[in-house]
């Protein structure tokens, strides 16, 4: 039975329960954010809690990546440059 005869969750299903929870997930967030917002949260007050969050849960993963002492390449200029004009397109 080749590829194209069978299916897999993982590369069939999963994309779209992950796209669909991702999509909920946000609905809820904004959902929430507008019900603070109408209360009389300042748009300053979310920004700073929402970066401060953001920062709180991607910190271990960076600092266990850090750890890892995986060999990656050196970040050159070039490259640094590409990550400009990647920043500046969008």
């Amino acid at each position: 039975m080749g590829r194209a005869d069978s299916w897999s969750w993982m590369d069939d299903v999963l994309p779209f329960v992950a796209m669909f929870t991702v999509t909920c997930l946000d609905m809820g967030v904004l959902t929430i954010v507008k019900a603070a917002m109408n209360d009389g949260m300042g748009s300053l007050a979310y920004v700073v809690y929402h970066n401060a969050l953001g920062t709180l849960i991607l910190l271990p993963f960076f600092v266990v990546h850090i750890l890892k002492k995986v060999d990656r390449p050196p970040l050159t200029l070039r490259i640094v440059f590409r990550f400009f004009i990647l920043g500046l397109i969008g």
